[in-house]
């Protein structure tokens, strides 16, 4: 009986332990504790290697000749020369790619009159790409002193003033005239909401006819002068589509007689002023306006 007890003993203490109960160690650990306690010690060891050792690693990678910046890429720049970008960045070759500040080189090309915004990014292990984009002209503005020559400044699609034109700088846009450097001075002056209307102007009536200029009046409003026929015409300041629609009937009263017309007035909402020069020798007024 002593013995089947027995055997029934070590049976249920077999099934409630199962093999651990056999495989101790010399101590009295199991193997997976011992395993555990060598895992972690590693773990321990590496991570105090590397806080030892990683500054003088990561120093080294730095300075290694392999991670000098050999190439400094421009992309979507069309009037800034690629060097005038690089330059603006302030990335010299031969600098380590992981000195490259790329939030700084951004920050140093907003600066660029002629950058709408850049990006830098970094490409190991040698290279890095400068992406920008570039403020499109629409229109040049000529602001006046009343003293010495206008001075011509580059205009946005949205009014933005954003550069001067220097010398050998395309001049093949329309003109904005009228406005002088003091109407431009604050955050309510006259001279930028005027510039908005004229290239407002600009823009409508381009779908039909090349614009030359657009002059800019505080009383009358805008005078639209077309390359073809180089005849004024006044349209105030709004409605311009609407006022603009009326004219190619006028002008088809006139053709082959342009270069009698002195001016167009379409200010009015209901009637189209047509305003004649002189003929030579002739008793009549200098001016005579006609109504259609």
């Amino acid at each position: 009986m002593a013995g089947a007890r027995g055997s029934t003993g070590r049976e249920l203490v077999r099934r409630l332990l199962g093999r651990r109960n056999r495989r101790r160690g010399p101590g009295g650990a199991s193997v997976p504790t011992r395993r555990l306690i060598g895992w972690a010690l590693a773990f321990v060891l590496g991570v105090t290697g590397v806080l030892t050792c990683g500054p003088i690693v990561r120093d080294g990678v730095r300075r290694h000749p392999y991670f000098a910046v050999r190439e400094v890429t421009v992309r979507g720049n069309r009037h800034l020369a690629p060097d005038d970008v690089r330059r603006a960045a302030g990335i010299e070759p031969g600098t380590s790619i992981w000195s490259v500040d790329c939030r700084a080189a951004a920050q140093r090309l907003d600066a660029e009159p002629w950058l709408r915004s850049a990006r830098v990014r970094r490409e190991l292990p040698q290279r890095v790409v400068i992406v920008v984009r570039e403020e499109r002209p629409v229109a040049i503005l000529a602001t006046t002193n009343g003293v010495g020559a206008p001075g011509l400044y580059y205009l946005a699609a949205r009014g933005r003033i954003f550069a001067r034109v220097g010398r050998g700088d395309p001049l093949d846009y329309p003109y904005v005239t009228g406005l002088a450097a003091d109407d431009l001075d604050g955050g309510q002056a006259f001279g930028p909401r005027a510039i908005r209307r004229a290239l407002d102007l600009v823009r409508v009536a381009a779908r039909a006819r090349p614009v030359s200029e657009v002059h800019v009046d505080r009383a009358r409003g805008l005078t639209l002068l077309p390359m073809r026929p180089a005849v004024p015409i006044a349209v105030g300041w709004g409605r311009f589509a609407d006022k603009l629609a009326r004219l190619p009937a006028v002008m088809r009263r006139w053709a082959g007689r342009e270069a009698e017309i002195a001016s167009v007035s379409l200010e009015f909402d209901d009637e189209v002023i047509v305003r004649t020069r002189t003929a030579p020798k002739s008793p009549a007024p200098a001016r005579r306006a006609e109504r259609t």
